[in-house]
């Protein structure tokens, strides 16, 4: 049972709902979507060591140009398909941008020199984007009210696990048939992937009862009116302010690690090879699955701000751990940064998703979700200018860790602010239901109701 009492919703008026085989397979399909996701971001990151070698593109310059500008992408994306959701379907967003950014991946292995290959990342990058807004998106109108946070934090295990697949690939194909083969392999993957998901997952409930009872085509600029009114309103600018300082910050750390982790590790200092770096990343993305799955598990029994609170404080603990080390040999990194890798992104991936889920009526969380993506992506671009800045004056992996102290710090005050307009609204809530109470007549919509669906 999930003890969260700090829902925009009451457990008094969630649905009951179980999970049954059907929310299983639609959840197995859009984690697959996720997977994709994270293997693409760890491909093109292993890529990144062979053009720096081959086409003498800098770090400070050309890749952290293409690493910054590809957030920027991402959020477009994100923005993009929460705002076109309401329109054409999650379902249909979702596929549409998994075609676009499996196809661009794929291409890029044709790239003649680095322009064409940043002109296909580029447009790779704004389907990521997309995908994963509105897969997560998706996965929440799906599944269960009860168990939406704890299924949307396994699914982001998919991310890890694509991270895992991706440095297998590039440790076995980089050395054997290039960096080339590596892209066109890893975008026919998600390819596949979506074409068995457009015929077994259903466009979300809303979107299907209001195609069958021939509403779509009244009723859908008004919802996307109430969508931005309510996401962009006075009841709950606060929140998605807060939702968007916490994807800034959190996706951004994220990405920093997984995009300039192999660099890292194959800088003079600690030196490690092509193939010890990609077993480290590999075990870095193993082990965040089950870092994954296991903070699902404790979301699904505890309130989700003191269970994403704990994660945030031993991602702090982990990065002071990495940065105190000096000149470390493979097998310590291996160790530690499988620890790490079992924190870090479990704090920093799912947990945003899981709160803006969380924060919104179903109307407006394509929107809401699509907002506190942008704020990822565009942090993953500022981090994506830090972090090549600070290697390129010097800063190592110790070093790099330890910056990681100041955005922890700001998701802690920002996981702080959620959790007090959480509380309002629950206070508002019980107000409500308190005085409606003893009034007779029809019962009315509570104040959340009359601004969701």
């Amino acid at each position: 049972m999930n003890h969260d009492t700090e829902n925009v919703v009451p457990a008094a008026h969630a649905p009951r709902e179980r999970l049954t085989g059907r929310h299983w397979l639609y959840f197995t399909m859009i984690t697959l979507v996720l997977l994709t996701d994270g293997m693409d971001v760890t491909i093109v990151s292993h890529v990144f060591p062979t053009l720096i070698k081959d086409w003498g593109v800098s770090v400070g310059g050309g890749i952290a140009f293409v690493v910054a500008v590809g957030f920027l992408a991402m959020g477009l994306g994100a923005i993009i398909s929460g705002a076109l959701s309401v329109r054409w379907g999650r379902k249909t967003i979702l596929i549409l941008s998994v075609v676009i950014f499996g196809s661009a991946t794929a291409l890029g292995g044709t790239s003649a020199d680095f322009t064409q290959f940043v002109i296909w990342r580029l447009l790779g990058c704004v389907g990521m984007g997309a995908a994963m807004a509105s897969g997560n998106t998706l996965l929440a109108d799906l599944v269960p009210a009860r168990s939406r946070a704890a299924l949307l934090a396994a699914a982001y295990a998919g991310v890890g696990l694509g991270t895992t697949v991706g440095a297998t690939l590039a440790g076995f194909l980089l050395p054997t048939v290039g960096w080339r083969a590596l892209l066109i392999v890893g975008g026919v993957i998600p390819l596949v992937i979506i074409v068995v998901l457009a015929f077994v997952v259903p466009e979300s409930p809303a979107r299907r009862a209001a195609k069958l009872a021939g509403t779509i085509p009244v009723k859908v600029l008004a919802k996307d009116r109430v969508s931005v009114r309510i996401a962009l309103g006075k009841k709950f600018v606060t929140t998605t302010l807060l939702l968007w300082i916490f994807g800034f910050f959190s996706l951004g750390t994220q990405l920093l690690i997984a995009q300039y982790l192999p660099t890292l590790l194959q800088l003079p200092v600690p030196g490690l090879d092509t193939v010890q770096s990609s077993t480290i990343v590999g075990l870095y993305g193993f082990t965040s699955v089950l870092g994954s799955i296991v903070l699902g598990l404790l979301l699904a029994r505890g309130s989700r701000f003191t269970v994403i609170g704990g994660a945030l404080c031993l991602a702090a603990v982990m990065a002071l751990v990495v940065s105190v080390v000096r000149e470390p040999s493979f097998g310590s990194l291996l160790v530690i940064l499988g620890i790490t890798g079992f924190i870090l992104p479990s704090a920093f991936g799912p947990t945003r998703g899981v709160l803006a889920a969380m924060s919104f009526p179903e109307s407006a969380r394509g929107l809401g979700m699509g907002v506190t993506e942008f704020g990822g992506r565009l942090g993953s671009a500022t981090g994506g200018v830090v972090g090549g800045t600070l290697i390129a004056t010097g800063m190592g992996l110790s070093g790099i860790f330890l910056v990681l102290l100041l955005p922890i710090g700001v998701l802690l005050g920002a996981l702080a602010g959620l959790r007090q307009q959480s509380r309002h609204f629950q206070a508002a809530e019980e107000a409500f239901d308190g005085s409606n109470a003893a009034k007779p007549g029809p019962k009315r919509k509570t104040p959340l109701q009359s601004v969701g669906d």
